[in-house]
């Protein structure tokens, strides 16, 4: 099973459409049974699939809702409000998946109290209770029998989710808009790719896909910014051939009225879609062979 994670510590990248277009390919055109993980306390990603709740206990965050399969009457569900998230990992309890619209993909959502409670965990104990739980959770029997591949959305930070997302994952891989700022953000998940590699085992080795040019636009400044990376010594052969443009059809399916909902669906000559297939397929190439 592949864990695939996209991560950068500067907010605005598309980690969060990228973490889609990638989730759906698998899914839609590979037909690959997929999880997606919210990793991040803004839950976005979950926002995509699900009819997220405003959570009573933190007005400002979400929180999933009720499952489609919970039922108040069975007597298995009576220990059980309803509700599912991946920051049960950090609690001792279980995750349960919800469906999507799309087949082959099912979604762990995010609820952004919890996870925002594990993230200030304190430094004592943060190893124990933060950093292991979602390798924990997806080196279960049960999610590798369920699942061929997972794709993780994660928060801007170089915090203890952000590290836990890295010693749980496969493969990673850094979006950018081609910008100083988010170039920055570059380094600092370069620094802990490295850190983690030194640390694991040499048989399970965190794989870089590579540095993702995203929200591309064909300005001078966006030109400048990649060429300089692509001719870096140090990170060049790293910056992937492939990027997703500015488009703002990658906005409008997010809508719950679009038709169609996925970038995949839409006819074989439209140009958003050419390019998802592009970018998606050369990143499936380098995990999957």
């Amino acid at each position: 099973m592949e864990i695939i994670a996209f991560v950068n510590n500067k907010g605005g990248v598309g980690k969060t459409t990228c973490s889609k277009l990638m989730a759906e390919y698998l899914s839609k055109t590979k037909s690959l049974r997929t999880l997606c993980i919210d990793f991040d306390p803004q839950c976005n990603f979950s926002h995509q699939y699900l009819h997220m709740e405003i959570d009573p206990a933190a007005p400002e965050g979400l929180m999933p809702p009720i499952h489609p399969d919970y039922d108040p009457s069975n007597p298995e569900d009576q220990d059980w409000d309803g509700r599912s998230s991946i920051a049960e990992i950090f609690y001792g309890q279980g995750v349960v998946p919800y469906p999507t619209y799309v087949p082959n993909l099912d979604i762990a959502p995010g609820h952004a109290e919890k996870l925002l409670a594990a993230e200030s965990v304190r430094r004592s104990e943060v190893v124990e209770k933060v950093h292991k739980q979602l390798a924990s959770f997806l080196n279960s029997s049960d999610v590798r029998a369920a699942y061929d591949a997972v794709v993780i959305d994660t928060a801007p930070s170089k915090g203890p989710l952000t590290i836990s997302v890295m010693k749980a994952s496969t493969h990673i891989i850094i979006p950018s808009v081609m910008e100083e700022q988010p170039v920055q953000g570059i380094y600092g998940m370069l620094q802990l790719w490295m850190q983690e590699s030194l640390a694991r085992e040499k048989n399970r080795p965190l794989q870089l896909v590579g540095i993702l040019p995203n929200m591309f636009k064909q300005t001078r400044l966006h030109k400048d910014i990649l060429t300089s990376l692509q001719d870096n010594s140090a990170i060049g052969k790293y910056v992937l051939p492939v990027k997703f443009s500015q488009r703002i059809v990658f906005a409008e399916v997010d809508a719950a009225d679009s038709n169609p909902r996925s970038i995949f669906d839409f006819q074989e000559q439209h140009v958003a879609k050419s390019e998802a297939m592009e970018v998606c397929s050369y990143i499936a190439e380098r995990i999957f062979a």
